[in-house]
């Protein structure tokens, strides 16, 4: 584990750092065999902003979108915030550790992942594909739907209306009121901008 902490930690200081020469590194950091790391990349390339970034981290969000699905786990007193539903642990039998660990991640990366690629600002049509369908698919965990919801905010693309619309009417909270957030920030007016020189006295 501290070997991992140390490559985490090593991510985020090119980020940090606005280290643009560290973006190879981030991305070889894309295919780290640790799903921790990986993480830490993505967080890191989304800071960096470097639009170069796009298609890995597109890449690795399909990739871990294909990954097996299960119900949330049982937790003590309810689900997770914003959840109304509270739904058992449904692993097979024979359901191995390795795919038990890709469940474990798949709600962070994708979560991670949807951000930071709004933040790299290029709304390509493969990637508000993605958004669309994890927005409003209600096998995902409700952290991904709310921040598939706030991306499309943030990337402001109105194609992008008729899912957000939908997901405003999500059974869970935080889902919903990304949903709504990301709507207004569509469909708000532009604000024109007042030339200064038009209210300054005249000499």
């Amino acid at each position: 584990m501290e070997t991992t902490l140390l490559r985490m930690d090593a991510c985020a200081a090119i980020a940090e750092h606005r280290d643009a020469a560290g973006l190879p590194v981030l991305l070889d950091a894309l295919a780290d065999p640790d799903w921790r790391v990986r993480y830490a990349a993505i967080v890191a390339l989304g800071d960096l902003g470097d639009p170069r970034a796009a298609e890995p981290l597109l890449a690795l969000l399909r990739a871990e979108a294909r990954e097996p699905l299960f119900t949330q786990p049982p937790l003590e007193g309810g689900g997770d915030a914003g959840a109304t539903l509270v739904h058992p642990v449904a692993f097979p039998a024979d359901t191995t550790e390795a795919t038990k660990e890709a469940w474990r991640r798949r709600g962070r990366l994708l979560q991670a992942g949807c951000l930071a690629l709004a933040n790299l600002g290029t709304p390509s049509a493969p990637l508000l594909e993605l958004l669309h369908d994890l927005a409003t698919d209600q096998k995902r965990d409700y952290m991904v739907r709310a921040a598939a919801c706030k991306a499309l905010g943030q990337l402001a693309c109105p194609a992008s209306l008729p899912v957000l619309e939908e997901a405003t009417r999500d059974e869970e909270w935080c889902t919903a009121t990304e949903a709504r957030k990301a709507v207004a920030a569509i469909t708000r007016p532009i604000e024109p901008i007042q030339r200064t020189w038009e209210h300054e006295p005249q000499h």
